[in-house]
């Protein structure tokens, strides 16, 4: 009995450890790289992607066995930049696509699937959580710092100019038959980035341009009846729930 209190002891003592202070793998650099020619409706075939760096999705952390695992419908994800839009395009295995929602400006998560993006200067509290689903919909928060999360006050929607396209290869919202991948891509203004102020939040703009440092973090949910509870996975990984923003991925501004 005393062995298995010290061993419970010293799981609780790491996983304490682990959540303040990530090891060095877990939050990496990205690339983001400058495109041109690339629009809301040829983006998810553009040539550029094949050049650019695809990060692979891996299992939320609950128990720390759980590091490096990945998912049961594997995910990828790459970035992209013009002089107007960040660009974001996630590859997703999917045996059942389904989204309920059927407007912008939801918490999409209680809807179906979706792919979430977090964004955030790395010296600034403040940060956005973006989505887009496989049915093209899009919402965009924004959070003048992760102490107001949760509160009625703490985050905004605005219809910003956010695009979100999508190629699916299955049925949407069909459950008699098995679906095979999605692919959603989400071009996010750069002048919402550059802007945030207008939320009334007494913080300073970092414009997001090479010379400046920024993090991303891309998240899924993901329902299915071929699985036995929805799945939860991202890049990077991450441990104690999505708004972690320790883990999120230094992101290297490529011209």
């Amino acid at each position: 009995m005393k062995k298995q209190i010290l061993l419970l002891a010293a799981v609780w003592c790491s996983m304490a450890a682990f959540a303040t202070t990530p090891p060095a793998t877990f939050y990496p650099e990205v690339e983001v790289r400058k495109v041109s020619g690339m629009t809301i409706e040829n983006g998810i075939d553009h040539p550029a992607w094949k050049s650019v760096p695809s990060h692979q999705f891996l299992q939320m952390i609950g128990p720390l066995t759980a590091i490096n695992r990945k998912p049961v419908e594997s995910g990828s994800v790459q970035y992209l930049y013009d002089d107007n839009y960040f660009y974001v395009r996630a590859d997703f295995v999917d045996s059942d696509i389904v989204v309920n929602a059927t407007s912008n400006g939801g918490h999409f998560y209680n809807s179906g699937d979706v792919l979430e993006v977090f964004i955030k200067p790395e010296k600034s509290n403040y940060y956005w959580e973006i989505y887009g689903t496989a049915n093209k919909l899009n919402t965009r928060f924004h959070y003048g710092s992760r102490s107001t999360l949760g509160l009625p006050s703490g985050f905004k929607h605005d219809e910003v100019g956010i695009k979100v396209n999508s190629k699916i290869n299955g049925t949407l919202n069909d459950s008699s038959d098995k679906d095979h991948s999605y692919v959603v891509l989400v071009a996010i203004p750069i002048a919402e980035l550059n802007h945030p102020i207008k939320e009334g939040h007494p913080c300073g703009t970092v414009p997001f341009s090479p010379g400046e440092e920024w993090r991303v973090f891309s998240s899924r949910y993901n329902y299915s009846r071929y699985l036995k509870k929805y799945e939860l996975s991202s890049f990077p990984q991450i441990f104690g729930g999505y708004h972690s923003l320790e883990y999120f991925a230094k992101i290297k501004f490529v011209k």
